[in-house]
């Protein structure tokens, strides 16, 4: 089975796939690459906001070519919001930084999948609009059909 294009993912929809039961066939059928940021903010708000019964097998599925993680230096990220202006304009978190940064650095036809209105924003600013998808969107591609996610995962949001 071919993998779709690269997804690159914030906190909030990848914690939204553990809780749905759905990361693994998400991983099968996407090729997923995440900011070590992010996946450091996904395993700190799973200590800390009683999503401990979660397992997040990151290092796991990087080892076993699975995932991609990667790491951008902070020269860059510094380089990209000085640059870009971004950090002036809207509020992006750490692990969004380091996304951005990269996606700035990459020729590659990324999607960013998000539960932030500031990530689309940014997009938008950078004229990377279309690269933008909802975890509604997404779920759509691994069978999901319940219509009850919350708002922010919608594509409405």
């Amino acid at each position: 089975m071919k993998k779709s294009p690269f997804l690159l993912l914030d906190a909030g929809p990848i914690i939204k796939l553990f809780e749905l039961g759905f990361w693994e066939k998400f991983i099968e059928r996407n090729d997923v690459t995440i900011a070590r940021t992010v996946v450091e903010e996904v395993v700190h708000t799973g200590q800390c906001c009683s999503f401990d019964y979660i397992d997040f097998p990151f290092e796991q599925a990087a080892k076993q070519n699975r995932i991609r993680i990667i790491d951008v230096d902070l020269t860059n990220i510094q380089s990209f919001l000085r640059d870009s202006r971004v950090a002036e304009q809207y509020a992006i978190d750490p692990g969004e930084a380091e996304t951005f940064a990269f996606l700035g650095d990459t020729p590659e036809g990324f999607v960013l999948c998000s539960a932030d209105g500031p990530v689309f924003r940014v997009l938008g600013f950078l004229g990377r609009g279309e690269q933008g998808v909802s975890l509604e969107e997404i779920l759509k591609g691994v069978g999901f059909t319940k219509g009850n996610l919350e708002w922010k995962y919608t594509k409405n949001a």
